[in-house]
């Protein structure tokens, strides 16, 4: 019995380790095939790029070199070498200055070795010298080429020029750079030309191998095959055309890579177009170097195949034979049960079955782990898919968003897009991403304060927030005030613990999920703005466009003061802004038609604020005959009696709701620290939580209970009243009395002014003080 069950401990570890086999070795070659594609596309893509760089540093210091040049042929002591006659004095005054000249730019300019100005009327260089025939073939071999050049500018290709005039004369490599005088003329009225011989070791060492280009050789021919910059200096002006892979560079598109056989070996070959001087630079790694990475991958996951098939072999053959008890113990305690035979005989060689479930438990637990640490990537995925339209509704990703934190409104959305200004500056990216990561935070619990949102990083540098509202309120410049808000301790935040600043950009808002993406699209496009507003800025869609109806809007935001002025039970104050907002009506001579509907969108907000107290406004202001009841008033006074009237019973009705309403002892300390405070620009809903000792979302219930408002919009209209007193009875500059209300960026301070009041500060201002007078 124990020979038989032998046997069949055996088989089955036999047969186990064949199917671990075929499991370990077919997924690393399914890996290896999958990846080794990929990798050698990104291997080369890595050097095309190297490349670009290694070509943007050399044309960034051949154009300032050329740059020199013109500045060199624009000085006047060269003009006159060029244009004038000059006497033996003169002229050894003007070559002594133009030597002066000359070194200075040697001196500052390591890539430079000399510089010539050769006058073809004279026939001679500025030093006075007289040139040689053999001078004219050796060194200055330039000067008989450029005669009838049709251009205005050429690069010769590396030749050799004398640094010591000896019987064994040393000799440097340059690269010279020739240009005429005057810069620019017509053919026949050339008089000379400047020779800058730039450095050819210099020069390479601009193109050099760096630390991710190790391998290979890198080298720059120009437009004829010609040799420019070599690490070997023997190939040095030589013309290697006639090689077919310089061949294929020449006769092929700018920028590209190929396979090719160089000097007997089978290399990669890159090379991109430096557009400056119509020069190719290239780069040759031979295909065993280029390679390496992908060899070394797969070497490695060989060896890892057969250590976990080692490993899984010898723990199946050692610990086999005691795996399987508790599955027999199980099996004939289920035969007992289950079956007729309850004598039925089952071996122990499947004991292994308790292993395996153990395996599962730790299996599950690590897949948790390793779900926990996907969050965030999550959270990205969920975002690009509200913002690129395609979720269209909450409902479809409601159970993903309860299991990673989030919580969204479900029919009123701004969006919000955030870049980091001068990123340049910023040390690394990783640094940039640190910044975007918590510049996100911050966001999310800004906007979770109040009311709801989700923000993640997009692009490097780039973040994007969506921002969801509770939809009590219709009018969506509400919704959008919020928003920039938000925005402006955002962009406090980021100003005060990063050192930093951000530019913001706000779309519309909007009431589906599936016009998220307008909106997002929008906030791109105010973003775009920052080239012409400029950074550390909010930008709004109202900053790029105009309305359709300028007039309409601007007569609309007159009424936020109003609403202001029925919150706080001020009648006479709303009286007279109500007989402000008639004399625009007449000043500005609206249309009826537009004058009915100013009244009725303005009433409809009155009635929401008197709603959310619990005011029935049906009786005040009849949903069904609005346009009806304004419509039978043949005047304006009549229609602004009518509306002072249905006012003043809103703020009646709102005292008697008022006046029974519990006093909360809370509320009235945080109102007094906000009047207070209110010139503070970290002023938060997070801060007075803390001050207090109470939670924000009960502190924002409160809020909302007792001053029928969010704790924003409150703080808002405080700061503007104040705001306006300062306008009203003092001149000092606008930022200043920004700065004095709260606000550290002056533009948001004028955009919320001119939302509420439907004036600039200056606008007011002047009205101010014209009323005074």
């Amino acid at each position: 019995m124990n020979l038989f069950q032998n046997r069949r401990l055996v088989k089955a570890a036999a047969i186990l380790s064949m199917i671990l086999f075929l499991l370990v070795f077919s997924s690393i070659f399914i890996t290896y095939l999958v990846f080794n594609d990929q990798l050698k596309q990104q291997l080369a893509d890595t050097n095309m790029e190297l490349l670009r760089q290694l070509d943007s540093k050399l044309e960034l210091t051949l154009s300032n070199l050329d740059k020199s040049a013109i500045q060199l042929l624009k000085n006047e002591e060269v003009n006159r070498f060029f244009d004038h006659e000059l006497d033996e004095q003169e002229s050894r005054n003007n070559s002594f200055r133009v030597s002066n000249l000359i070194n200075n730019v040697l001196n500052s300019t390591e890539q430079i070795f000399s510089i010539d100005f050769y006058s073809y009327s004279k026939q001679r260089l500025v030093s006075g010298n007289i040139l040689t025939e053999q001078d004219m073939l050796q060194d200055f071999n330039w000067i008989n080429q450029f005669v009838e050049f049709e251009g205005f500018s050429s690069w010769m290709p590396t030749h050799k020029v004398k640094m010591t005039h000896s019987n064994y004369p040393i000799y440097r490599n340059v690269v010279t750079l020739v240009r005429t005088y005057p810069l620019l003329h017509t053919p026949g009225s050339r008089k000379g030309a400047i020779a800058v011989n730039l450095k050819e070791d210099v020069l390479y060492n601009l193109i050099r191998n760096t630390d991710g280009m190790e391998e290979g050789q890198t080298f720059v021919i120009d437009s004829e095959g010609v040799v420019i910059l070599h690490a070997d200096k023997t190939k040095l002006g030589k013309d290697i055309s006639e090689f077919p892979y310089i061949n294929r560079i020449l006769n092929g598109q700018e920028d590209g890579y190929f396979r090719s056989e160089v000097e007997q070996v089978n290399s990669s070959v890159f090379y991109v177009h430096e557009a400056y001087t119509d020069w190719k630079i290239v780069r040759i790694v031979p295909e065993d170097q280029l390679t390496r990475p992908l060899t070394v991958i797969r070497n490695g996951l060989i060896v890892l195949a057969l250590v976990l098939f080692v490993v899984a072999t010898g723990s199946a053959a050692m610990i086999g034979r005691w795996t399987y008890k508790p599955v027999n113990r199980v099996i004939r305690t289920m035969s007992k049960r289950l079956t007729v035979h309850p004598k039925q005989k089952y071996t122990d060689e499947f004991q292994y079955f308790e292993s395996t479930v153990e395996h599962i438990l730790q299996d599950r637990e690590q897949l948790h782990m390793q779900v926990n640490e996907s969050k965030p990537l999550l959270k990205w995925r969920l975002l690009s898919e509200l913002l690129s339209n395609q979720r269209s509704s909450l409902q479809s990703v409601e159970h993903y968003m309860e299991w990673i934190g989030i919580r969204l409104h479900p029919d009123r959305f701004v969006v919000m897009s955030v870049d980091f200004d001068n990123k340049q500056e910023i040390a690394s990216p990783r640094d940039l991403q640190l910044y975007a990561y918590a510049l996100c935070n911050v966001a999310e619990e800004l906007m979770n304060a109040e009311n709801r949102g989700i923000a993640a990083e997009m692009d490097t540098g780039k973040c994007a927030v969506i921002m969801s509202f509770d939809a009590s309120d219709e009018d969506k410049e509400r919704y959008l005030m919020r928003a920039v808000a938000v925005a402006d301790l955002m962009k406090s935040f980021v100003q005060e613990y990063f050192n930093r600043t951000i530019t913001i950009g706000i779309g519309d808002v909007v009431d589906q999920v599936g016009a998220i993406r307008y909106s997002y699209k929008q906030s791109l496009e105010a973003l775009r703005y920052k080239l012409v507003i400029g950074g550390n800025t909010i930008i709004t869609q109202e900053d790029i466009t105009s309305g359709q109806s300028p007039q309409f809007h601007r007569l609309l935001a007159m009424t936020d003061g109003m609403i202001a002025s029925i919150k706080v039970l001020d009648a006479d104050k709303l009286r007279q802004q109500v007989h402000r907002w008639f004399e625009a009506f007449a000043e500005h001579n609206v249309p009826p038609e537009m004058i009915v509907q100013l009244i009725v969108q303005f009433l409809m907000k009155a009635s929401t604020v008197a709603v959310e107290i619990g005011v029935d406004t049906e009786e005040i202001f009849p949903e069904q005959y609005r346009i009806e009841l304004l419509n039978q008033y043949e005047r304006l006074e009549h229609l602004e009696q009518y509306t002072v009237n249905a006012l003043d019973i809103f703020i009646e009705r709102i005292k008697e709701k008022r006046s029974n309403r519990e006093k909360n002892d809370v509320i009235d300390q945080v109102l007094l620290y906000i009047q207070t405070y209110y010139m503070r620009s970290d002023l938060s809903l997070n801060l007075l939580a803390s001050e207090f000792r109470i939670s924000v979302s009960h502190l924002s219930k409160l809020f909302k209970e007792q001053k029928e408002c969010n704790f924003i919009d409150f703080l808002m209209e405080i700061r503007m009243n104040k705001a306006k007193e300062l306008l009203a009875e003092s001149e000092e500059k606008i930022r200043d009395i920004a700065e004095q209300v709260g606000y550290t960026n002056v533009n948001s301070f004028v955009r919320i002014f001119k939302k509420i009041t439907g004036l600039t500060p200056t606008e007011y201002r002047n009205r101010a003080q014209s009323e005074d007078t």
